[in-house]
């Protein structure tokens, strides 16, 4: 098997099942209207939650420099999923268990979250690392994205059938089924992934954490303009609840029609993402980033047009293209920037600043919403997107010149 070919039959159904097991996966639409039908939550309330349930995402960098400093269990990345996925399983269980109620709900889901966000923190740093070390993070970014997207796309469909035909138990039962092959992929090591490592860098592992930090907190801050970047395009104040709102309750969507919606727009994002892998090896970075901001400044005001379920899913369908497209960008972005030896560190300050951009805009949105309407949410998003186009000029000129090399130079395995 060639290396290209193992690096892909490898990523797949780790990204696949971290996807859907993760709180923000398969369980995600359904806790949202448990929160909004069964407990009756306000927007407030139910944007408060999302918050709280994302602060894990918030300190991911926290979880990235312990999967650098840390070789858990003699096995490096594949420990963090030895240790974390049974971790990811009790809290599941413990919430079928659970009588439901708001309080049980936010404590289970972030217990859950805090597991997920180690695995995440491995899986990410070790997509980049393979990335920078075959000079494919263009398509590894695109792959990422595709496979987040067919994730999106099985969960919202499933999530919207599961919230009027499964009990609260079953769903959470499934979240712990979906994590457990995470747990069997960690005794697996193909050498396209993990080959035999040098002298120099088992040295690595002895240097003391004082050292690390000296390294890490200057090499960092090459990262705050990629950060930047992050922020303002997550920062999205008319995407999360103010919009499952103004769909079901303005233009009247069920919740089958919104799960319809929301895979119909990962349709688009899957469009994409197939798009950029196509590009990302014949133009620079600069060109693919120039592009993918300047289309997502205002195609939100399409929904303001829709009058029911039609529309809704032809809106949907634009904004997933060029969304998605500017997704893979930005984070095609972070990994060509990380330091190498800090990809834990490195891709999860870039996460963490996605993270905590999403939940704000998302505060602040639903509290926009509730008082001056889904407009005013859309025209924060759109300023918030636009001020990313003067940013472009400061990142690094040779990464932004960068394309991704056409062949893996990986051995066969």
């Amino acid at each position: 098997m060639t290396g290209r070919r193992q690096t892909t039959t490898y990523f797949i159904p780790l990204l696949f099942f971290s996807g859907m097991g993760d709180p923000t996966g398969l369980i995600n639409l359904p806790v949202l209207f448990i929160l909004k039908d069964r407990l009756h939550s306000t927007p407030e309330a139910v944007a408060i939650f999302e918050a709280v349930t994302l602060i894990p995402a918030y300190a991911a960098v926290l979880f990235g420099v312990v999967r650098d400093r840390w070789n858990a269990l003699g096995r490096r990345d594949r420990g963090f999923f030895i240790l974390s996925a049974p971790a990811a399983i009790a809290c599941y269980l413990w919430l079928a268990a659970m009588p439901l109620s708001y309080a049980n709900l936010l404590g289970g889901v972030t217990a859950a979250m805090i597991a997920y966000q180690m695995l995440d923190a491995a899986t990410a740093a070790l997509v980049t690392t393979v990335g920078q070390r075959e000079a494919a993070t263009g398509r590894l970014s695109a792959l990422n994205e595709t496979i987040e997207t067919v994730v999106s796309i099985v969960s919202v469909v499933a999530g919207g059938w599961m919230v009027s035909h499964l009990a609260t138990r079953t769903i959470f039962a499934l979240g712990a089924a979906l994590t457990l092959p995470i747990l069997v992929q960690a005794f697996w090591s193909p050498a396209a992934i993990f080959p035999k490592r040098s002298a120099d860098e088992s040295e690595h592992e002895l240097e003391s954490l004082r050292e690390f930090f000296q390294k890490l907190i200057p090499e960092s801050r090459k990262l705050w303009p990629v950060a930047a970047v992050l922020v303002l395009y997550n920062f999205s104040p008319g995407w999360y609840t103010p919009l499952l709102y103004f769909l079901t309750d303005k233009v009247h969507l069920s919740s089958e029609a919104f799960g319809i919606c929301r895979a119909v727009q990962h349709g688009g994002i899957l469009v994409a993402t197939t798009a950029y892998g196509a590009l990302c090896g014949r133009w620079t970075l600069r060109k693919l980033l120039w592009l993918a901001i300047s289309i997502n400044i205002a195609p939100g005001f399409l929904y303001l047009a829709i009058g029911g379920t039609a529309g809704a899913i032809a809106v949907s369908a634009v904004i997933g293209m060029v969304s998605g497209f500017a997704t893979v960008a930005v984070f095609d972005l972070l990994m060509r920037c990380c330091p190498p030896g800090l990809e834990g560190a490195g891709t999860a300050v870039g996460h963490s600043a996605f993270g905590l951009a999403g939940s704000l805009g998302d505060v602040v949105g639903a509290a926009v919403y509730s008082r001056g309407g889904f407009f005013w949410c859309l025209v924060l998003d759109a300023v918030a997107t636009a001020l990313i186009l003067p940013l472009l000029t400061a990142l690094p000129a040779d990464t932004m010149s960068t394309v991704d090399r056409a062949e893996s130079t990986n051995a066969s395995a």
